[in-house]
């Protein structure tokens, strides 16, 4: 292993830069030199430590320029990447992104205590594609943003390229039930279903076909179990996945992007309570360091495994590190902990599928609040001539309803606090979403012909009652600050909204005569150029806005404040949040 370590060094600047350039250069062998391609083959690992060294962006573009073209050669590896401390900035991101798509066994990527923050649409432009660069690497381990004042922005970007990555499929390690007391010895191997292997990922369960050629040995390996008894048990968790093996060792796990990364760190980025709601999503999706480092390469003692057992003595944290910003009030850290719960509560119900019930695991939220969810009951319980209904005191019915809606309450808090300060600006993805909706009603109202994408319909309806009320919406009623009507106004207003009739009109044109397929084309590159909504979202988008029934939905709230009118129009057409 070749360290080439500059934190001693003297120089700093454009003359560093120009130090490191001198040294990659001597790893690349010209046509002739033997023994130089040599000593580049017997060693052709390298870790390169430019920390404190103030590159600035002249001297950055330098190392990054050496690092490619040292990579495409592809005789040395460069592993690790210390570049924090070095006065980059958000215009150095393309340059690091050149240097990384040529360094596909990079295990570790420190850029913390910069100067790297998201504002401009350049910036968010070159931030998108510096982290899309991940998804073609595979071997990272940590990465590390901390002390960058990155904001919401970054991280609602963050999540967005998230969203997108291809999803990642992680065998299930049945070996661990074995030292489980509470499961049967038969129970251990009936794990392949009819030709079909149970694979999880992200506290889901998913059903993997066999290859052609092993389903009759991995049946015989495995034992077989009958698909009816899984189906029910299943309640709904299993869907297909790409064809695999359970055995890590005849088929590893493709992992990559984002979701691979066992360790993102985040302390101190400038974030608030918005950013912390949109890590809220991500976390109950990411795997836990311990299910993603088993297939990883094996990580050598040193300083980055010292730095890895740091991270995982951290008790509310696990692989995403948000640790230390200080502008994250109580309402944001308690939003990061349900989500923390929320994957404890998937991994349990993943277990308790595997286990047939028996000696499940149960998160922290279940066990300390002293009730069971009735859904997760043991059949067998019930007695002849006993009460099979469900019992449990007031206090117990607080903690179930807290353990099944507090995450989705405290997002709604952050997001009508978001919407009342700021408005839809607070979000690239609200504010889509909302000009959609604007000029989508202005072309697309009374149109009742048919409407799909790629096949696929809308998958809204529309209910308008005018005691229509949201639970999670009208918990916050009380932290409105916007001035509300007063009884006789809203008693008017009831009654005018109650005699108002909204007709259809008949055989409704679309304007220029164009067919419906090609104003949502046209809608959605006019608003949503970088395609931050999906088909789903679109398609529920166009249907809101063509039907009347819509209008007088939101007529029913217009006695509310503008923040929670917004947000259930965002919510009505699944809008509020990047689509995972």
């Amino acid at each position: 292993m070749v360290k080439l370590n500059y934190v001693n060094r003297k120089i700093s600047g454009v003359k560093l830069a120009q130090s490191v350039q001198r040294d990659i250069q001597k790893r690349i062998p010209k046509i002739g030199e033997e023994r130089k391609l040599a000593a580049v083959q017997r060693d052709p690992v390298v870790e390169i430590d430019i920390s404190g060294r103030q590159l600035g962006l002249e001297g950055f573009a330098i190392v990054c320029d050496s690092i490619y073209n040292m990579g495409l050669i592809k005789l040395s590896r460069v592993e690790e990447l210390n570049l924090s401390g070095n006065d980059l900035t958000a215009e150095c991101l393309p340059h690091l992104r050149r240097a990384l798509s040529v360094c596909s066994d990079l295990h570790s990527l420190d850029i913390s205590h910069n100067h790297i923050n998201i504002s401009t649409i350049k910036e968010m432009e070159d931030w998108k594609s510096f982290l899309t660069v991940f998804s073609d690497l595979k071997c990272v381990r940590r990465l590390d943003f901390s002390n960058n004042p990155l904001g919401d922005l970054a991280i609602e970007i963050m999540f967005c390229v998230y969203a997108v990555e291809k999803e990642i499929f992680i065998p299930y390690d049945f070996s661990a039930l074995k030292e489980t007391e509470a499961v049967e010895e038969a129970t251990e191997a009936n794990y392949s279903v009819e030709g079909f292997d149970i694979r999880s990922q992200g506290g889901h369960l998913y059903l993997a076909p066999h290859p052609e050629d092993n389903t009759t040995e991995s049946a015989t390996h495995l034992g077989k179990v009958s698909s009816t008894t899984i189906a029910s048990q299943a309640s709904g968790l299993l869907s297909s996945s790409p064809t695999s093996s359970v055995d890590p060792s005849r088929d590893p796990a493709e992992i990559h992007g984002l979701r691979a990364i066992p360790y993102i760190v985040m302390s101190s980025i400038g974030i608030t309570d918005l950013g912390a709601m949109w890590m809220s999503f991500v976390i109950p999706e990411h795997p836990l360091p311990s299910e993603l480092l088993p297939h990883l390469p094996p990580l050598k003692e040193g300083p980055l495994a010292a730095t890895l057992r740091k991270y995982d003595a951290l008790l509310d944290f696990r692989g995403i590190i948000l640790t230390e910003n200080s502008d994250i009030t109580a309402v944001g850290q308690r939003v990061l902990k349900e989500a923390e719960d929320r994957r404890d509560q998937d991994a349990a119900r993943v277990e308790e599928l595997i286990t047939h019930g028996r000696g499940r695991r149960r998160s922290s939220t279940l066990s300390d609040s002293g009730f069971e969810d009735p859904g997760r009951r043991d059949p067998n319980r019930r007695t002849s001539g006993q009460d099979d209904s469900f019992h449990f005191s007031s206090t117990s019915r607080k903690a179930l309803n807290e353990y099944r809606y507090g995450l989705d309450r405290s997002r709604a808090r952050i997001q009508l606090n978001a919407l009342r300060d700021k408005g839809v600006e607070a979000s690239l993805l609200w504010k889509v979403v909302m000009r959609m909706v604007v000029v989508g009603r202005a072309i697309l109202l009374d149109y009742s012909g048919p409407l799909m994408i790629d096949g696929y319909e809308p998958s809204i309806t529309f209910e308008v009652k005018q005691s229509q009320r949201s639970s999670v919406d009208s918990s916050f009623k009380a932290a409105q600050t916007s001035a509300q009507s007063s009884p006789s106004s809203q008693e008017a207003l009831s009654g005018s909204l109650a005699g108002l009739t909204l007709k259809k009109k008949d055989k409704v044109r679309l304007p220029g005569k164009l067919p419906i397929n090609l104003w949502m084309k046209i809608i959605c590159m006019a608003e949503d150029g970088d395609n931050l909504t999906t088909r789903t979202q679109r398609l529920n988008i166009f249907h809101w806005v063509r039907s009347r029934a819509s209008i007088r939905n939101e007529l029913e709230y217009v006695s509310e404040s503008t923040e929670t009118q917004t947000r259930r129009v965002l919510g009505k057409v699944k809008g509020l949040a990047y689509e995972l």
